[in-house]
């Protein structure tokens, strides 16, 4: 199902939708999978990634989570960057399963 880009933008006066089975959609799917904290949604305690600091086994933790709640997706590679301002990045690299 077709949904809202967040953060939400507008384009000709509509809210722009990412379309389902195109890169933009699942990319937005992974982020709100990192930024879940585990134990904020009831019925699956253990969804999310673990915050502010991304590790090894945070890198683990993601590719269960996207085989468990995006099947529809393959995790090639996930990159974690640090900063010295405290900033952690995450590059991750996917394909759409066919």
């Amino acid at each position: 199902m077709d949904t809202l880009r967040v953060p939400l933008r507008f384009r000709d006066g509509e809210a722009e939708k990412l379309i389902e089975g195109e890169d933009a959609y699942y990319a937005q799917l992974l982020a709100l999978t990192c930024q879940i904290l585990p134990g904020e949604l009831p019925l699956t305690p253990n969804y999310g990634v673990d915050d502010p600091t991304f590790s090894e086994t945070a890198k683990r933790q993601l590719a269960f989570l996207a085989g468990a709640f995006i099947p529809e997706i393959t995790l090639e590679s996930v990159d974690i960057s640090d900063s010295n301002s405290g900033v952690s990045g995450i590059d991750i690299a996917f394909t759409v399963r066919t």
